[in-house]
């Protein structure tokens, strides 16, 4: 347990049982998030990744967070770090051993966060906003990649040129005596939104922490989409800040195009309603948080990795979707598939351990390959190196009822470890080995 002035902090993995005598939060904060459903905590101040429990199907509203009872409290398959007023629980990752190394650099991978020994440190932050302010970029570019957010206005007008409804009151007032012109109104598309107003007011919030502010100068994409930003929203001071959060409560961004802003606006509020101490253990009984979905990160992380080489459908947005069976029957997302229809090959990310793949697992791939005519398929997953355990596993499937001959041409199913070192003494060292398991895993599989 680590303890500071006005806080209290729990420390723990994913996937794992914590036993009553060693948990050290208080009961309060165990019925406020023990065995409660991932859907009724998203409504809350938690961001979630990915954003929607709905669109995950390894990740369903019925899941939690953590479970308690008697014995102490189980942990799931979710890694961050969840508060509830002056208390904070971190989970981190089951394959880091002694660090929580793995699971920051699959963030930076994953999300582009700036990872270094000394600054994004979720269990030791005093800071909600250092936690929130670093995810400001990638949700940033995600969203512009749908280009600006844009929403219809009505414009008065009064001039000659009619080109929308009379507006009869106005122009009654503005045009007796009759000398030509005409008031007029009309529905224009206008960048100058709350939506905008608010990314902008962000922006400018960021811009004033000395700290954090060189988020919004790492990367030359971010630097244009803040430009493009800023261009398109000269009257953003016109509503105050209050009145433009506000208004983005009240008004969220609910069409499926921009979905990705959807996310960006509650990430903005966040932040905004932050610096006005929100967060503060005086005034804050809501849940925050940041929780990642271990399968949808080690999965994303992987795509970083072999992304070149294979498509990676995903569940989450609608992409790549195939069907097992003619008539659309079947819905399928392998994880990915190589790009060349040659020598095709499956790859499925599991964030599980060798010995937990199986069953299911097994039935899944091997549907898979006969689906794509593939010739191999692959687990890929993470494997703990201070562990004495083979790492790599091929497996070749059998052919015939009451025999045991392996099935002519070989079907392979080949369980692909990527180690995680364990001995680094700071992070530089462990990327550096990573660095070589990844080239290890890619020069296998490609």
């Amino acid at each position: 347990m680590t303890v500071s002035i006005g806080s209290m902090r729990m420390k723990t993995r994913d996937n794992t049982l914590t036993g009553a005598p060693e948990v050290t939060i208080s009961q309060d904060f165990i019925d406020r998030i023990a065995n409660k459903n991932l859907e009724d905590l998203e409504a809350t101040n938690l961001f979630l990744f990915p954003p929607r429990v709905s669109d995950v199907d390894a990740l369903d509203a019925s899941h939690f967070v953590m479970m308690a009872n008697s014995d102490g409290i189980r942990t799931t398959n979710v890694m961050g770090v969840i508060g509830y007023k002056d208390e904070r629980l971190f989970i981190g990752s089951r394959f880091d051993a002694g660090n929580d190394y793995f699971f920051y650099y699959m963030l930076k991978k994953v999300l582009n966060i700036n990872v270094i020994n000394t600054e994004v440190n979720m269990e030791h932050q005093t800071s909600f906003l250092e936690l929130l302010i670093p995810l400001f970029p990638k949700f940033l570019n995600n969203a512009m990649k749908k280009g600006l957010y844009k929403e219809y206005r009505v414009k008065k007008y009064n001039d000659t040129n009619i080109k929308g409804a009379i507006d009869f009151k106005r122009h009654i007032k503005k045009n007796v005596p009759f000398l030509g012109k005409v008031a007029y109104n009309t529905r224009e598309f206008s960048y100058e939104n709350h939506v905008i107003h608010l990314i902008r007011y962000t922006i400018e919030f960021i811009k004033r922490r000395k700290n954090l502010r060189r988020i919004l100068y790492m990367n030359d994409v971010t630097k244009e989409n803040i430009h493009v930003i800023e261009e398109n929203s000269l009257d953003f001071g016109s509503i105050n800040v209050a009145k433009t959060i506000h208004r983005n409560i009240r008004k969220p961004v609910r069409h499926g195009y921009y979905f990705e802003y959807q996310a960006l606006q509650r990430l903005c509020i966040a932040i905004l309603r932050a610096e006005s101490n929100y967060f503060n253990k005086d005034s804050n009984t809501e849940v925050y948080g940041i929780l990642f979905d271990g399968a949808w990160l080690f999965a994303e992380y992987i795509n970083t990795l072999i992304g070149d080489q294979f498509l990676h459908p995903q569940n989450t947005k609608g992409i790549g979707r195939h069907y097992l069976f003619n008539n659309t029957n079947g819905l399928i997302y392998p994880d990915f598939i190589s790009r060349s229809g040659l020598n095709r090959k499956i790859a499925d990310a599991k964030y599980k351990p060798i010995n937990n793949i199986r069953g299911r697992d097994y039935l899944q791939l091997v549907a898979y390959i006969y689906r794509f005519e593939a010739a191999e398929g692959y687990f890929i997953y993470p494997f703990q190196k201070s562990m004495d355990k083979e790492g790599n596993k091929t497996l070749s499937l059998l052919s015939g009822v009451d025999k045991t001959s392996v099935r002519d041409p070989n079907v392979d199913v080949i369980k692909l470890s990527i180690g995680i070192p364990s001995q680094e003494s700071d992070f530089s060292a462990f990327e550096k080995v990573m660095l070589e398991e990844e080239a290890e895993l890619k020069r296998r599989m490609i």
